[in-house]
């Protein structure tokens, strides 16, 4: 099979270029989004690679590490790119503990994303291990960024979804052991100041997430740039600044919704119905939660654990106060949907 061409194009220098040669690179992608489908569906239909040399499994697992990466995490086709990965992951298994172990992280994040927790911590313990990340002194870190950065945020991530913080922090702290601005280390600290946050610690969590958005702002990467300002209003709320957590979202979630990559938007917009819950626009915060809980199911984006238990918890407190009004709101915002619900949200005065 020639990937030749489905190589050029995803692995191209442009997707680690410049912002603008970024953009430009994306925007090809999703335009040549069925070229892509139709190679990647050929290439996992094979019945198997048992007479196929390492290099050239290793070439496939990096082409797929990429495919999942960009076409799943950034572009939001995850349930598709999730399959790819999986099947990738049992026909490469001949290929090299590297590059088979950047699969598994690039895959994990989609079985996250689509719910799959139990698979998610699976897929990144087993890349870690084939990795020996844990092992990897930080010569060999260094060598292997940024790879190795991306292990460490993943097993820090595993572990402070699994409630084990002194483990998080021990991976997370990474991101300013190690020193620089990468994409790994920005999400290193935004969840190492999620650590903090759910221990109440939030004025600790503050200048991590100030740090982060810093960091992301200098990468000029959009989608790590609209996760720190996110956790930015977020933290800001818990600090009781929701007028100043508002603010935020007023340049936020433009950028949000136009770049429409669906966990980013459901997530945001339903941090934002926090802080519209926190300034007591209940009406408001419930027709948005209404509009992204529609979302979710025709998505299959489900919550993550912790963001469903603050929610959750925020909603109760509001549905108490809104009465009667509450199940109007927010069955017409899932007829709304989320883009009308945010900006029905904006522009409404404070």
């Amino acid at each position: 099979m020639d990937l030749a061409p489905l190589r050029a194009l995803v692995l191209s220098p442009r997707r680690t270029g410049s912002v603008e040669h970024r953009a430009d690179y994306r925007d090809e992608l999703r335009a040549r989004y069925a070229e892509i489908g139709a190679a990647m569906d050929q290439l996992v239909a094979e019945p198997g690679w048992d007479q196929v040399d390492i290099s050239t499994v290793d070439a496939r697992l990096e082409l797929s590490a990429a495919v999942v990466f960009e076409v799943g995490e950034l572009i939001g086709d995850y349930e598709q790119a999730r399959e790819w990965g999986d099947r990738i992951l049992q026909l490469g298994r001949s290929g090299s503990d590297l590059r088979r172990s950047e699969l598994m992280f690039r895959v994990s994040e989609l079985h996250r994303v689509t719910g799959l927790l139990e698979s998610w911590a699976a897929l990144v313990r087993e890349g870690a291990d084939l990795m020996g990340v844990r092992e990897l002194s930080p010569a060999q870190i260094d060598e292997l960024a940024p790879l190795s950065c991306h292990a460490l945020f993943c097993l820090g991530s595993v572990a402070a979804h699994e409630e084990r913080p002194e483990e998080a922090r021990e991976f997370l702290s990474h991101a300013w052991a190690h020193g620089g601005d990468s994409d790994d280390h920005v999400w290193s600290l935004l969840i190492f100041a999620a650590v903090e946050s759910a221990e109440g610690r939030h004025a600790s969590a503050l200048p991590l997430v100030e740090a982060a958005v810093e960091m992301a702002e200098r990468l000029g990467d959009s989608r790590s740039h609209q996760a720190a300002r996110n956790n930015l209003a977020c933290t800001l709320r818990w600090l009781d600044r929701p007028a100043q957590a508002y603010a935020v979202y007023e340049s936020l979630l433009p950028e949000i919704l136009g770049e429409d990559q669906p966990d980013t938007v459901l997530t945001g917009a339903e941090d934002f119905a926090c802080v519209l819950f926190a300034l007591h626009r209940d009406r408001d915060g419930a027709l948005l939660l209404g509009a992204v809980d529609a979302e979710r199911e025709a998505e299959n984006v489900p919550r993550i654990a912790m963001q469903d238990a603050e929610v959750t918890a925020i909603a109760d407190a509001a549905r108490a106060r809104l009465g009667g009004e509450w199940d109007t709101a927010v069955a017409r915002g899932a007829e709304l949907g989320v883009l009308a619900a945010v900006a029905a949200a904006l522009r409404t005065p404070r």
